[in-house]
């Protein structure tokens, strides 16, 4: 059973009873999650939320377990209803614009002296390893210099990470660590999906290049046999942090790797609600007539919780 708790002025006050709708989502390629919650008035002679205060805490439990704690951004009033919409505390990250200029340090290093510098709690931020020699964020969100940090490190180490918030505070540690083993099967939980299979974002040439103007170095990369299929689709890009020829050459492989292929959609369009199933998790996704039975990384998600009953619907690519 969900409960909807408001915090203000450090006073926390369960509204559950009052609760008519409340929609949960986010997205991997976005930081912040939204949660949107709607509040009937009470009957006469019971208590009604009063005016919520934008900057108000918000929080939302499944029985005794935490899945969202934020900030109430927009109070809605309308005849008998209050509908408020709530981010958790990565709208920092998003919000927040500024021009860097890093030099030898890690991702991890890169997400905590953002987070440091704009007094944005930190939980656990995971040693990422790769010390990126130079990057230049211009006029920049906090959330794209952690991300484009975060690019560079897969890149070079293959290792992707989740970065999200729990308990009020921004956390980062690897995208398989965070996953869960949960299964969903047509016929048990799975009531609608849509499947499809797009080349618009495929790739089979890769040219990086880097160095100085003096001394130009390129980096390519080529998949033959998906050239003779869809012809040449090349991405080209002009790499801004210091790297030898042979790191070049490897973050141009591990490019064409990632985008050298047909991408294969599957959306799952009404699911049986399970929590900790959310954007940056990994789930095994099991539709014997379409043959799938493989892990899929939830992309984006969107959970409806009705009275005690509780859907979602998730957008899922898959794991490489």
């Amino acid at each position: 059973m969900i409960r909807v708790m408001l915090v203000d002025n450090g006073k926390t006050t369960d509204v559950t009873t009052l609760v008519e709708t409340v929609e949960w989502s986010g997205s991997s390629q976005k930081a912040v999650r939204k949660l949107a919650v709607s509040l009937l008035f009470a009957k006469e002679g019971e208590v009604s939320p009063a005016m919520i205060p934008n900057g108000s805490g918000i929080m939302l439990h499944d029985g005794e377990e935490e899945l969202f704690r934020g900030i109430v951004f927009n109070a809605e009033y309308k005849p008998g209803k209050l509908s408020l919409t709530a981010y958790d505390q990565l709208i920092y990250l998003s919000n927040n614009k500024d021009s860097y200029v890093f030099k030898s340090m890690k991702a991890s290093a890169i997400l905590s002296k953002l987070c440091t510098d704009f007094s944005i709690p930190a939980g656990t931020v995971e040693d990422t390893g790769y010390v990126i020699p130079y990057l230049v964020c211009d006029e920049e969100t906090l959330f794209d210099m952690a991300k484009k940090a975060l690019a560079i490190t897969y890149r070079q180490k293959g290792i992707r990470y989740s970065l999200y918030s729990k308990e009020g505070k921004v956390q980062l540690v690897p995208y398989r660590k965070n996953s869960r083993n949960w299964v969903i099967e047509t016929g048990i939980n799975l009531i609608d999906y849509s499947y499809g299979e797009s080349i618009e974002e495929t790739v089979t040439k890769v040219k990086l290049q880097g160095g100085e103007e003096k001394q130009t170095i390129i980096a390519t990369a080529e998949n033959k046999s998906l050239q003779k299929q869809f012809g040449v689709l090349q991405h080209y890009e002009k790499v801004k942090e210091k790297q030898n020829r042979a790191q070049l050459q490897e973050a141009a492989d591990l490019l064409l790797a990632e985008k050298g292929k047909v991408k294969k959609s599957l959306k799952l369009d009404e699911v049986i609600g399970i929590s900790e199933v959310i954007a940056g998790t990994a789930i095994v996704v099991k539709v014997p007539e379409l043959g799938i039975e493989r892990t899929y990384a939830v992309e984006e998600d969107n959970h409806q919780f009705n009275g005690r009953y509780h859907k979602m619907s998730l957008t899922l690519t898959e794991m490489t």
